[in-house]
């Protein structure tokens, strides 16, 4: 098992629109909860967990795409975990992502490095920016 298992892949929605998970992947390993489908209401929060898998060195990576409620526009916003060794030992680091826009709506993420016992994080939030 590895330190990566269950990171925390969080979405943040204060973007004044509902959003909708439209496509999600675990590239490295595999990603649970944010399936294909998942509502991501305004003023709400969706998360998954990612595992890594065999043959992946304890590391995990992978992407979810939202698509807003009237299907207008899209983002993809990526994760990355990976273990201090190919054993999978602790810590857990997350990479951090460059922000990702599409029209108004911009998503952020926040990468957190896991401790000598727990996993990291990445915390996407949507906000909208005034044009």
């Amino acid at each position: 098992m590895s330190c990566c298992d269950s990171s925390l892949v969080k979405i943040v929605n204060n973007s004044g629109t509902d959003f909708t998970v439209t496509a999600s992947d675990g590239v490295v390993g595999n990603l649970h909860d944010l399936d294909n489908g998942t509502s991501i209401a305004n003023q709400s929060s969706a998360s998954g967990t990612a595992y890594s898998s065999g043959g992946t060195n304890g590391n995990c990576s992978g992407y979810v795409t939202i698509t807003t409620a009237n299907g207008s526009y899209s983002l993809t916003l990526n994760y990355a975990f990976t273990a201090s060794n190919k054993f999978g030992a602790c810590p857990c680091t997350a990479a951090s992502q460059d922000t990702v826009t599409a029209a108004n709506y911009v998503a952020t993420a926040v990468a957190t490095t896991g401790s000598s016992d727990g996993a990291a994080s990445t915390v996407w939030t949507i906000t909208t920016q005034l044009t």
